[in-house]
Formats: C-alpha cells, sequence, structure tokens
C-alpha cells in the first residue's frame, strides 16, 4: 500500500470515528432537550397553578378587606 493510500485510509478510520462520536453526541443531547423541554413544561403547569392559586388568596384577602371597610 502506497504511503498516499495509508494516510487515505487513516484519514478515514478517524473520520469514521469522529462521526460514531458526533452521533452518539447528538444523541445525548436529544436527551438533554427533551428532558429540558419536559421540566419546562412541568414548571410552566405549576407557575400557572401557582398563579391561580396566588389569585384566589388575593381574592379572598380583597373581598375580606372591602367587607371590613364596608362595616367600618
Amino acid at each position: 500500500m502506497s504511503r498516499y493510500a495509508e494516510q487515505t485510509q487513516n484519514q478515514l478510520v478517524e473520520l469514521e470515528a469522529s462521526h460514531d462520536r458526533m452521533k452518539k453526541l447528538t444523541a445525548s443531547m436529544d436527551k438533554i432537550v427533551k428532558t429540558l423541554q419536559e421540566g419546562n413544561a412541568q414548571l410552566r403547569k405549576s407557575s400557572g397553578e401557582t398563579n391561580r392559586r396566588l389569585n384566589l388568596v388575593f381574592e379572598e384577602q380583597y373581598h375580606s378587606k372591602r367587607d371590613r371597610d364596608c362595616l367600618d
């Protein structure tokens, strides 16, 4: 095998190994993105629930104060 052919073969082997590493990295990144998206959805849901609860507490306190002020 000529030196050029050997270098070309070595480069091909390195390229294939690099490609395999990139595929694994991409798969890992896809898992991370999916996890982040799921976490984000859960945060949005819990944030919405928290906002609803806070609004209920505010409304309750507002009406309670308003009712007390009306009695005065």
